[in-house]
This record gives C-alpha cells, structure tokens and sequence, in this order.
C-alpha cells in the first residue's frame, strides 16, 4: 500500500518545491523604488510583480509621473492608477 502512495507523494513535494523556488526567483528581481533599476528604468508599480522598464509611451498603465516618457500620469478620482498622457 505504501509503495502505491509512494510516486504520487513524490510528485506532489516535487511540483511544491519548483513552485517555491519560482516565487523566490520572482520576488528577488522585483524593484521597490526606482532606485532599484538601472540604466534609466524606472520601477512600475503598476505590475506585478514591480518590474523595472523604460519609461512608458501614452496610453501605458502607471500609479505615478515618473514612469511616463511624457512625466505625466492621469489618474482618474477615486482609483490607484492610470494612464500616461
């Protein structure tokens, strides 16, 4: 009867730990602040997870001026985020 549950069991501790460790990969590349990326990115918080890319063109989502080519960022009242102008 073990040996039936043995494979099954494997797999599952198997998948998990793949799991966990693309989590980990994941977390580690994600920015906080624009202090995080290089180059002339910037930190878009509007992903998620955070990632850090070239400022954005008009019409790409933002929470925040700094992230649009234009500096601009239309945020509608009462939401989180935006549009760049």
């Amino acid at each position: 009867m073990f040996k039936k549950l043995l494979l099954p069991l494997a797999m599952i501790a198997a998948i998990s730990l793949s799991q966990i460790s693309f989590a980990a990969d994941a977390a580690k590349d994600e920015c906080q602040a624009d202090k995080d990326c290089k180059d002339g990115k910037v930190c878009i918080l509007a992903l998620t997870p955070h990632a850090c890319k070239a400022p954005q063109a008009a019409g790409a989502a933002c929470k925040r001026d700094a992230v649009c080519i234009s500096k601009k960022c239309d945020i509608p009242a009462g939401k989180d985020a935006g549009a760049c102008k």
